[in-house]
Protein backbone atom coordinates (compact mmCIF):
# COMPACT_ATOMS: atom_id res chain seq x y z
CA UNK A 1 0.00 0.00 0.00
CA UNK A 2 0.98 3.51 -0.54
CA UNK A 3 -1.47 5.11 1.09
CA UNK A 4 -0.51 3.78 4.83
CA UNK A 5 0.23 6.15 7.83
CA UNK A 6 3.87 6.36 8.45
CA UNK A 7 3.96 7.39 12.35
CA UNK A 8 7.32 8.63 14.20
CA UNK A 9 6.45 9.02 18.38
CA UNK A 10 9.28 11.22 19.42
CA UNK A 11 8.82 10.97 23.20
CA UNK A 12 9.44 12.32 25.82
CA UNK A 13 11.32 9.89 27.41
CA UNK A 14 9.33 8.18 30.04
CA UNK A 15 6.16 9.97 29.18
CA UNK A 16 3.89 6.91 28.09
CA UNK A 17 6.02 5.83 24.75
CA UNK A 18 6.42 2.27 25.99
CA UNK A 19 2.68 2.21 26.77
CA UNK A 20 1.16 3.54 23.28
CA UNK A 21 3.67 1.59 21.53
CA UNK A 22 2.48 -1.68 23.23
CA UNK A 23 -0.78 -1.16 22.18
CA UNK A 24 -0.60 0.04 18.79
CA UNK A 25 1.96 -3.40 18.01
CA UNK A 26 -1.46 -5.37 19.29
CA UNK A 27 -3.54 -3.40 17.44
CA UNK A 28 -4.70 -5.19 14.23
CA UNK A 29 -4.60 -2.09 11.78
CA UNK A 30 -1.15 -1.45 12.56
CA UNK A 31 2.47 -3.15 11.97
CA UNK A 32 4.99 -2.10 14.41
CA UNK A 33 8.34 -3.90 14.82
CA UNK A 34 9.13 -6.40 17.31
CA UNK A 35 12.20 -3.86 18.43
CA UNK A 36 10.24 -0.85 19.93
CA UNK A 37 13.11 1.67 19.59
CA UNK A 38 14.66 1.45 15.88
CA UNK A 39 17.31 4.51 16.55
CA UNK A 40 18.06 5.13 12.74
CA UNK A 41 17.42 8.83 12.26
CA UNK A 42 19.16 9.69 15.52
CA UNK A 43 22.44 7.77 14.55
CA UNK A 44 23.31 9.69 11.42
CA UNK A 45 27.10 10.17 11.63
CA UNK A 46 29.55 7.25 11.34
CA UNK A 47 30.45 7.80 15.20
CA UNK A 48 26.93 7.40 16.01
CA UNK A 49 26.41 4.73 13.63
CA UNK A 50 29.26 2.56 14.80
CA UNK A 51 28.24 3.36 18.12
CA UNK A 52 24.32 1.79 17.84
CA UNK A 53 25.31 -1.13 15.42
CA UNK A 54 27.87 -2.07 18.64
CA UNK A 55 24.85 -1.84 20.78
CA UNK A 56 22.74 -4.01 18.40
CA UNK A 57 25.64 -7.04 18.50
CA UNK A 58 25.72 -7.03 21.94
CA UNK A 59 22.09 -7.44 22.32
CA UNK A 60 21.95 -10.24 19.79
CA UNK A 61 24.68 -11.85 21.25
CA UNK A 62 22.84 -11.72 24.40
CA UNK A 63 19.10 -12.96 22.62
CA UNK A 64 21.73 -15.57 21.76
CA UNK A 65 22.64 -16.90 24.78
CA UNK A 66 19.26 -17.29 26.04
CA UNK A 67 18.07 -18.53 22.83
CA UNK A 68 20.30 -21.52 23.59
CA UNK A 69 19.49 -21.83 27.00
CA UNK A 70 16.22 -22.10 26.41
CA UNK A 71 16.79 -24.93 23.90
CA UNK A 72 18.77 -27.01 26.77
CA UNK A 73 15.85 -26.03 29.06
CA UNK A 74 13.60 -27.55 26.99
CA UNK A 75 11.53 -24.59 26.41
CA UNK A 76 10.84 -24.80 22.75
CA UNK A 77 8.42 -21.63 22.21
CA UNK A 78 10.77 -19.53 24.30
CA UNK A 79 13.72 -20.52 21.46
CA UNK A 80 11.30 -19.93 18.77
CA UNK A 81 10.45 -16.16 19.91
CA UNK A 82 14.09 -15.29 20.73
CA UNK A 83 14.59 -16.68 16.80
CA UNK A 84 12.32 -14.25 15.52
CA UNK A 85 13.96 -11.37 17.86
CA UNK A 86 17.36 -12.08 16.90
CA UNK A 87 16.26 -12.14 13.44
CA UNK A 88 14.05 -9.10 13.81
CA UNK A 89 17.51 -7.33 15.48
CA UNK A 90 19.90 -8.49 12.66
CA UNK A 91 17.76 -6.99 9.80
CA UNK A 92 17.60 -3.87 11.77
CA UNK A 93 21.77 -4.38 12.87
CA UNK A 94 22.25 -4.09 9.32
CA UNK A 95 20.32 -1.31 8.32
CA UNK A 96 22.00 0.87 10.75
CA UNK A 97 25.30 0.10 9.74
CA UNK A 98 24.78 0.26 6.03
CA UNK A 99 24.77 3.65 4.13
CA UNK A 100 22.44 6.62 4.81
CA UNK A 101 22.71 7.77 1.19
CA UNK A 102 19.16 7.07 1.10
CA UNK A 103 16.50 5.81 3.35
CA UNK A 104 14.95 2.80 1.18
CA UNK A 105 16.36 0.35 3.06
CA UNK A 106 14.87 1.49 6.82
CA UNK A 107 11.77 1.80 5.74
CA UNK A 108 11.94 -1.63 3.93
CA UNK A 109 12.55 -3.40 7.42
CA UNK A 110 9.42 -1.05 9.22
CA UNK A 111 7.12 -1.71 6.16
CA UNK A 112 8.12 -5.44 5.98
CA UNK A 113 5.14 -7.78 5.94
CA UNK A 114 2.73 -4.71 6.59
CA UNK A 115 0.26 -5.68 4.38
CA UNK A 116 -3.26 -3.77 4.54
CA UNK A 117 -1.91 -2.37 7.57
CA UNK A 118 -3.11 1.56 7.63
CA UNK A 119 -0.16 2.87 10.33
CA UNK A 120 3.43 1.35 10.51
CA UNK A 121 4.99 3.75 13.40
CA UNK A 122 8.57 3.97 14.90
CA UNK A 123 8.66 4.67 18.66
CA UNK A 124 11.92 6.18 19.32
CA UNK A 125 11.87 9.15 21.64
CA UNK A 126 15.73 10.10 21.12
CA UNK A 127 14.25 11.37 17.61
CA UNK A 128 13.07 14.39 19.34
CA UNK A 129 16.57 15.85 20.00
CA UNK A 130 17.02 15.23 15.76
CA UNK A 131 17.47 19.03 14.27
CA UNK A 132 14.92 20.69 12.38
CA UNK A 133 16.34 19.74 8.77
CA UNK A 134 16.73 15.93 9.54
CA UNK A 135 12.90 16.35 10.93
CA UNK A 136 12.32 17.49 7.56
CA UNK A 137 13.81 14.50 5.91
CA UNK A 138 11.85 12.19 8.31
CA UNK A 139 8.20 13.78 6.97
CA UNK A 140 9.24 13.12 3.32
CA UNK A 141 10.01 9.65 3.46
CA UNK A 142 6.33 8.92 2.73
CA UNK A 143 3.36 10.61 0.85
CA UNK A 144 1.39 10.55 4.89
CA UNK A 145 3.46 10.91 7.97
CA UNK A 146 2.39 12.16 11.42
CA UNK A 147 3.91 12.89 14.52
CA UNK A 148 3.19 12.32 17.98
CA UNK A 149 5.30 13.37 21.04
CA UNK A 150 3.38 12.30 24.53
CA UNK A 151 4.28 15.00 28.08
CA UNK A 152 3.92 14.14 31.21
CA UNK A 153 3.62 15.85 34.49
CA UNK A 154 7.39 17.60 34.65
CA UNK A 155 8.01 16.03 37.92
CA UNK A 156 6.77 12.62 37.12
CA UNK A 157 8.86 12.55 34.23
CA UNK A 158 12.08 14.32 35.87
CA UNK A 159 11.42 10.82 38.66
CA UNK A 160 11.13 8.15 36.63
CA UNK A 161 13.94 8.95 33.93
CA UNK A 162 15.80 10.06 36.86
CA UNK A 163 14.94 6.28 38.25
CA UNK A 164 15.70 4.26 34.98
CA UNK A 165 19.13 6.17 35.07
CA UNK A 166 19.97 4.63 38.87
CA UNK A 167 18.47 1.34 37.55
CA UNK A 168 20.73 0.79 34.67
CA UNK A 169 23.69 1.82 36.67
CA UNK A 170 26.52 -0.57 37.50
CA UNK A 171 27.66 1.76 40.42
CA UNK A 172 28.75 -0.46 43.28
CA UNK A 173 26.84 1.39 46.39
CA UNK A 174 25.96 0.56 49.73
CA UNK A 175 23.58 2.87 49.54
CA UNK A 176 19.44 2.02 49.00
CA UNK A 177 17.81 2.65 45.71
CA UNK A 178 15.60 4.88 47.54
CA UNK A 179 19.08 7.38 48.36
CA UNK A 180 20.50 6.59 45.10
CA UNK A 181 17.47 8.27 43.39
CA UNK A 182 17.33 10.88 45.86
CA UNK A 183 21.06 11.62 45.18
CA UNK A 184 21.17 11.47 41.63
CA UNK A 185 18.05 13.91 41.44
CA UNK A 186 19.76 16.34 43.61
CA UNK A 187 22.75 16.63 41.36
CA UNK A 188 20.42 17.15 38.73
CA UNK A 189 18.56 19.96 39.74
CA UNK A 190 21.31 21.39 41.72
CA UNK A 191 24.43 20.80 39.55
CA UNK A 192 23.08 20.86 36.06
CA UNK A 193 24.59 16.92 36.49
CA UNK A 194 23.32 14.50 33.26
CA UNK A 195 22.47 16.85 31.44
CA UNK A 196 20.39 14.29 28.60
CA UNK A 197 17.64 13.90 31.52
CA UNK A 198 16.94 17.32 31.53
CA UNK A 199 17.02 17.50 27.72
CA UNK A 200 14.54 14.85 27.04
CA UNK A 201 11.96 16.60 29.49
CA UNK A 202 12.69 20.13 27.99
CA UNK A 203 9.12 20.45 26.26
CA UNK A 204 9.16 23.53 25.60
CA UNK A 205 12.44 23.72 23.10
CA UNK A 206 10.86 20.31 21.29
CA UNK A 207 7.44 21.53 21.02
CA UNK A 208 8.64 24.88 19.10
CA UNK A 209 10.81 22.94 16.87
CA UNK A 210 8.38 20.56 16.22
CA UNK A 211 5.51 22.99 15.28
CA UNK A 212 7.90 25.30 12.51
CA UNK A 213 8.58 21.73 10.77
CA UNK A 214 5.38 19.58 10.99
CA UNK A 215 2.21 20.36 9.59
CA UNK A 216 -0.07 21.16 12.43
CA UNK A 217 -2.80 18.92 11.07
CA UNK A 218 0.29 16.26 11.16
CA UNK A 219 1.18 16.96 14.75
CA UNK A 220 -0.01 15.99 18.06
CA UNK A 221 1.22 16.95 21.48
CA UNK A 222 -0.84 14.92 23.87
CA UNK A 223 -1.02 14.79 27.50
CA UNK A 224 0.57 11.45 28.91
CA UNK A 225 -2.39 11.80 31.63
CA UNK A 226 -5.28 12.25 29.14
CA UNK A 227 -4.26 8.98 26.91
CA UNK A 228 -5.16 6.52 29.62
CA UNK A 229 -8.17 7.73 29.93
CA UNK A 230 -11.12 6.51 27.24
CA UNK A 231 -11.30 10.09 25.61
CA UNK A 232 -7.78 10.70 24.85
CA UNK A 233 -7.41 7.65 23.16
CA UNK A 234 -10.27 8.42 21.46
CA UNK A 235 -8.70 11.36 20.14
CA UNK A 236 -5.76 9.61 19.64
CA UNK A 237 -7.18 6.96 17.23
CA UNK A 238 -9.04 9.75 15.37
CA UNK A 239 -5.45 11.63 14.69
CA UNK A 240 -4.03 7.99 13.57
CA UNK A 241 -6.78 7.39 11.41
CA UNK A 242 -7.34 4.00 12.86
CA UNK A 243 -10.35 1.80 15.28
CA UNK A 244 -10.95 3.16 18.47
CA UNK A 245 -11.29 -0.83 20.10
CA UNK A 246 -10.48 0.45 23.39
CA UNK A 247 -7.76 -0.21 25.78
CA UNK A 248 -6.84 -1.19 29.26
CA UNK A 249 -6.39 2.29 31.14
CA UNK A 250 -4.65 0.15 34.24
CA UNK A 251 -2.23 -1.44 31.90
CA UNK A 252 1.38 -0.74 33.21
CA UNK A 253 4.43 -0.73 30.46
CA UNK A 254 8.16 -0.67 31.77
CA UNK A 255 6.51 1.32 35.01
CA UNK A 256 9.61 1.07 36.87
CA UNK A 257 11.55 0.35 40.38
CA UNK A 258 9.35 2.61 43.00
CA UNK A 259 11.30 5.29 45.40
CA UNK A 260 10.14 7.79 47.35
CA UNK A 261 11.41 11.43 46.67
CA UNK A 262 11.99 12.83 49.55
CA UNK A 263 9.38 15.90 49.66
CA UNK A 264 12.11 18.71 50.54
CA UNK A 265 13.23 18.02 47.15
CA UNK A 266 10.29 17.44 45.46
CA UNK A 267 9.21 20.86 46.33
CA UNK A 268 12.54 21.84 45.15
CA UNK A 269 12.75 20.12 41.42
CA UNK A 270 9.30 21.68 40.75
CA UNK A 271 10.79 25.18 41.25
CA UNK A 272 13.42 23.58 38.92
CA UNK A 273 10.90 22.82 36.63
CA UNK A 274 8.69 25.91 36.92
CA UNK A 275 9.48 27.07 33.53
CA UNK A 276 7.90 23.98 31.65
CA UNK A 277 4.85 24.04 33.93
CA UNK A 278 4.54 27.78 32.77
CA UNK A 279 5.14 27.10 29.14
CA UNK A 280 3.11 24.26 28.83
CA UNK A 281 0.44 25.91 30.95
CA UNK A 282 0.43 28.47 28.23
CA UNK A 283 0.80 27.17 24.56
CA UNK A 284 -0.20 23.61 25.43
CA UNK A 285 -2.78 24.20 28.18
CA UNK A 286 -5.18 22.86 29.64
CA UNK A 287 -3.57 21.27 32.19
CA UNK A 288 -3.90 17.57 33.68
CA UNK A 289 -4.96 17.80 37.39
CA UNK A 290 -1.77 16.51 38.49
CA UNK A 291 0.10 19.66 36.70
CA UNK A 292 -1.95 22.14 38.09
CA UNK A 293 -1.45 21.05 41.34
CA UNK A 294 2.30 21.11 41.22
CA UNK A 295 1.96 24.50 39.16
CA UNK A 296 0.09 25.82 42.28
CA UNK A 297 3.13 24.65 44.16
CA UNK A 298 5.42 27.07 42.25
CA UNK A 299 3.59 29.76 42.54
CA UNK A 300 2.51 29.49 46.23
Amino acid sequence: MTDQTLLYCVGATKAGTSWLYRVLHDHPECKLRDVKEAHYWDTMGPKMQANQTAAFDRRIAEFTMMQMRAEVNGNIARAENLALQIDELTRLRDVIAASRSDDAAYWEWLSRDAGGAKLIADMTPSYALVSGDLLQRMLALRPVTKVVYLIRDPLARLWSHVRMTVTRSDEDSDASFDERSNAVLASVIREGAQKHITKRGDYAAVIEKLRRVVPASDLMIEFAENLFTAEGWARMCRFLGITDLGVDQTRKVHEGNRARLHEDLAVEAVRFLKDQYEWVAKHVAPLPQEWQANLARVRA
